[in-house]
């Protein structure tokens, strides 16, 4: 039997040390060596190499005008120091071994090093690593616009080697990177940004999936050091010739081995600088087609680097991952929880291809093209009429009336972000790839069927990049868009991505349940409420809807955002002033994981699976509740990257779809449901909270759940109100409340506060609260006045006078019919003395 051979793409970032034989060429000679010793290079005079005579032009790299390349050969250790030098202008330095700049030591330590050479390779992914180590307080300083290269363990960093601000590299006289913290003048980069960056005057590329296969297209991004005013351009030879491509990211077609270089310009004209060429090499290898014959694959189990082929009957029992797919014969089931991950094309050219609730499509390569229809199950727990889900398609033509067949005609809807509304849509439509829709629950005559409601897609599988259009109104804008593809997205790369159109918060529409029906904390009074309301998430983390339950310290059931947004799910986001294209691409996709946990949060089901993240986070949960359902959750993290400002990856602000109760903290004058604080964790820290209600009674605030080393530490609420500090840890603190939003009553704190009621001894018995008939009396012996307040056991404030100063204060403005009110007295020297009084 002849196979059908296809072809496997592999892209490999060569860096190849060529090191050329030219008159005034250098090599090291000894395995430890001294710069300026003559005996530790080699030198080539255009026959052979030998030891430099030491008389012009043959003396130690850079002593004499005409020095050519100079490398420092793998296993070999040259030391500059402990005096300054100054070389002559030479050719590239390779270091393939190391480099010891010594500084000395003592009161005269201290070394700078001008080595005057355009390129400076330090030869990444050798092993030990090539490097230049920094001995005591040293200066590098290199000519302007030299090319610097450099990879892993190839300039010391914090825990390896010595590493401080006296340790420095400079070009053409400027700080360019300290070895670590702040030095002076402030420098643009750290040694570790100078590697993560691959150097400077350097472009390095890279691809997200190293190896493609079938269809022998790829793409390369690039990314030159430093990135203003650079210009990157594309090549097929190493050097001359003209660009083919000009750009940050290269994408074609090939179908044998070849090489590209790339290169970044900066400036115009005379000011012209150009770096060094890159090389990247993109291998084409064949590849093999197994067949499933309805009973088992031939010739043997299909590999990640194989097309695959069904021609019969075939059920998923676990992952799959392939180059590509075709679909000839048969029924083709992936199940619930299982990947069918593919590089390239899935082609159904026969039979059938379905992906039940919970499987997931990946793909990799973006410029590929499928063929022929899928069918895509997804769940959600809608069985109620009145319930609304938010939807997107996963595949190309599904009609909105077939999503949810049951459904009445005018129950189907997209939202029009430019005039901020409900667009009613004609059923029949056709859904476009990226937006979101919401659908009312079906319609039954009879009693509706218990469990789930299924919604089949069926049509072409969406792959590779999809815009959605964000527009610019002179306003932020709320943009109802979804998840693209038949698989789950990473959160937190989309948000990342497309941090300069979007606000970094997304909002998940729940409806949990009925009005009286499962609402947590359900009551017997005449109101049971329910919590409608949007699930949020952002790079701090993810808030919930409804209270979870937790086994063993693990939670169970709750409807907190996991970071993995589900296929066909739709939610909104909100579009920044400017405007531009959200970008949805498969770099963003990601497989099921175990059991499907990745994709299997879809709003609008039950239950959802617990995931871990993988960044520093440490996080409170706080519900806000009362004994007749009303819920609100909100959440304050100390999290990589976060500040105490606002920022719009970490912070939220509430969408404020609950009905009855919102439950927020206070920051920059915005109602945060997620706010992202600045690490290390500060146990001095306070957050104000705030809420609002629209019903009086009685509240509860509590703990949902703590990560982190909050786990460990103390969480207090501080009621300004009453003056009263309660710890969560040790139980939920209860409160009465008036309708209305106070966004000043609470604070959250990390240590035990002592408040102004507290140990006040002789101030508390030197002021005299009273009343008299219908008059208000306060008088303070040792201490004036400042401020009165008064509020009723609502919590509503019913007087509030300032700048008292006075020891004496009456009043018989404030008008109440038998009942009991608290007065607050703030003396001028702060402490707070707070009384009940009845009227």
């Amino acid at each position: 039997m002849i196979k059908k051979l296809l072809c496997t793409l592999f892209l490999v970032l060569v860096q190849t040390v060529v090191f050329s034989q030219n008159v005034g060429d250098y090599r090291s000679n000894v395995t430890s060596g001294n710069w300026i010793v003559l005996a530790s290079w080699q030198y080539y005079n255009g026959v052979s190499w030998v030891i430099p005579s030491g008389t012009s032009p043959q003396g130690y790299p850079g002593q004499f005008t005409g020095t050519g390349a100079v490398i420092i050969q793998a296993g070999h250790t040259i030391t500059m120091g402990t005096s300054d030098l100054a070389t002559a202008t030479m050719g590239t330095l390779t270091i393939s071994g190391t480099l010891v700049l010594d500084g000395g030591s003592g009161g005269n330590a201290g070394g700078t090093f001008t080595i005057n050479t355009q390129n400076l390779i330090i030869t990444p992914g050798l092993t030990p690593y090539a490097n230049i180590n920094f001995a005591n307080k040293v200066t590098l300083n290199l000519p302007t616009n030299v090319s610097i290269q450099v990879g892993e363990g190839g300039l010391p960093t914090p825990g390896n080697g010595i590493c401080n601000n006296n340790i420095e590299i400079s070009i053409g006289g400027n700080v360019l990177a300290y070895c670590s913290g702040t030095g002076s003048p402030a420098a643009a980069y750290t040694f570790t940004d100078v590697i993560n960056n691959g150097g400077y005057n350097a472009v390095k590329a890279s691809m997200s999936k190293t190896s493609l296969c079938g269809s022998s297209s790829f793409s390369i991004s690039a990314i030159a050091t430093p990135s203003i005013g650079a210009t990157i351009k594309w090549y097929t030879v190493p050097s001359g010739g003209s660009p083919i491509y000009t750009g940050s990211a290269y994408s074609s077609t090939i179908s044998s081995t070849t090489t590209y270089y790339l290169e970044a310009s900066y400036g115009t004209g005379a000011g012209t600088y150009t770096t060094s060429r890159t090389a990247i090499e993109v291998t084409v290898n064949s590849v093999a087609t197994k067949t499933w014959n309805g009973s088992s694959w031939l010739p043997n189990n299909p590999t990640s680097a194989d097309k695959i082929v069904f021609n019969g009957n075939f059920s998923s029992i676990a992952d799959l991952e392939v180059c590509s797919c075709e679909v000839t014969t048969g029924n083709v089931i992936i199940n619930k929880g299982h990947t069918l991950k593919v590089n390239n094309e899935v082609k159904v050219s026969g039979g059938s291809l379905k992906f039940e609730n919970n499987a997931s499509l990946v793909q990799i390569n973006d410029n590929t093209t499928n063929i022929g229809n899928i069918t895509y199950m997804r769940s959600n727990s809608t069985t109620r009429e009145t319930d609304y889900t938010y939807w997107s398609s996963p595949v190309t033509g599904q009609i909105l009336k077939n999503v949810s067949i049951k459904t009445p005609s005018d129950f189907f809807y997209s939202f029009n972000a430019v005039v901020d509304d409900w667009n009613q849509e004609d059923s029949a439509n056709t859904m476009t790839i990226g937006l979101g829709y919401i659908i009312r629950g079906p319609h039954y005559e009879t009693i509706p069927p218990p469990g789930f409601y299924e919604a089949p897609f069926q049509g072409v599988p969406n792959n590779g990049s999809v815009y959605v259009t964000i527009p610019s109104l002179g306003r932020e804008t709320s943009n109802l868009i979804g998840n693209p593809y038949p698989s789950a997205l990473n959160a937190d790369l989309f948000l990342t991505t497309n941090s300069s159109v979007l606000d970094g918060t997304l909002y998940f529409w729940t409806h949990n349940t009925a009005m009286g029906i499962g609402v947590s904390n359900p009551g017997t009074g005449v109101y049971a409420y329910s919590s409608d309301d949007y699930a949020t998430y952002n790079l701090t983390g993810g808030t919930a809807t409804r209270i979870g339950n937790f086994v063993g310290g693990v939670e169970q059931a709750s409807n907190k955002p996991n970071g993995k947004i589900a296929a066909g799910q739709g939610f909104f986001a909100t579009g920044k002033v400017a405007g531009g294209d959200v970008i949805f691409n498969n770099s963003m996709r990601i497989s099921g994981g175990a059991l499907g946990v990745n994709n299997s949060q879809f709003f609008k089901t039950t239950k959802s699976s617990k995931i871990t993240t993988v960044i520093e986070k440490h996080r409170v949960w706080l519900n806000l509740t009362n004994s007749e359902g009303a819920f609100k959750q909100m959440l304050v993290g100390y999290v990589t990257d976060a500040t105490n400002d606002y920022d719009d990856a970490f912070d939220g602000e509430s969408f404020d779809g609950n009905q009855f109760v919102d439950f927020y903290s206070v920051n920059d004058d915005k109602n945060l449901t997620i706010q992202g604080r600045a690490l290390p964790f500060d146990k001095n820290d306070e957050v104000l909270l705030g809420y609002s209600s629209t019903i009086a009674g009685t509240f509860s605030i509590s703990i949902d759940q703590v990560d982190g080393i909050l786990t460990s530490e103390d969480v207090f609420i501080e009621d300004k109100m009453t003056n009263s500090v309660k710890n969560l840890k040790e139980g939920a603190y209860s409160f009465s409340t008036g309708a209305g939003a106070f966004n000043d009553r609470f604070v959250l704190l990390f240590t035990q506060k002592t408040l102004g009621t507290e140990n006040v001894g002789e101030f508390d018995n030197s002021v005299l609260i009273s009343k008299d008939k219908n008059e208000l009396k306060i008088k303070s012996e040792l201490e004036s006045i400042k401020r009165i307040t008064v509020f009723d056991l609502l919590g509503r404030k019913i007087f509030d006078k300032e700048a008292v100063n006075s020891n004496e204060f009456s009043t018989s403005n404030i008008t109440l019919n038998k009942q009991l009110v608290l007065v607050k007295v703030m003396l001028t020297n702060g402490k707070v003395i707070s009384k009940k009084v009845i009227y």
